[in-house]
């Protein structure tokens, strides 16, 4: 199965090897989330803006979910995505060159 069949082909075994990484270390991650339309990125836009999403989202068009170079990650089911491993999950996508922000730890882009 390709969980990371939506995002643009070049960064799908990137997003693969962190999904691996996690796995090899223990974890149980969870995709929560690739490419997503314009419609999907408006609400969860509005939820964020009115409060009912502690994670953030950007408005339609300027996420880069829209144009498949990004997903969201959880890298351990059960620890949740404030967690210690989502840390440094996150810690080491952004050693490889990608972007992560603990603002929104389950974002993952290239």
């Amino acid at each position: 199965m390709n969980r990371f069949r939506q995002l643009q082909p070049w960064v799908q075994p990137y997003a693969q090897y962190l999904y691996d990484v996690a796995l090899y270390n223990g974890m149980s991650p969870v995709v929560t989330s690739t490419y997503r339309s314009d419609q999907r990125q408006a609400v969860l836009y509005e939820r964020w803006k009115r409060g009912l999403s502690d994670l953030p989202a950007a408005p339609p068009g300027k996420s880069l979910h829209n144009h498949g170079l990004a997903f969201d990650l959880v890298a351990d089911r059960g620890a949740g995505y404030n967690s210690v491993q989502q840390r440094q999950l996150g810690a080491f996508w952004s050693s490889m060159g990608g972007g992560w922000f603990e603002s929104d730890p389950v974002h993952f882009q290239v």
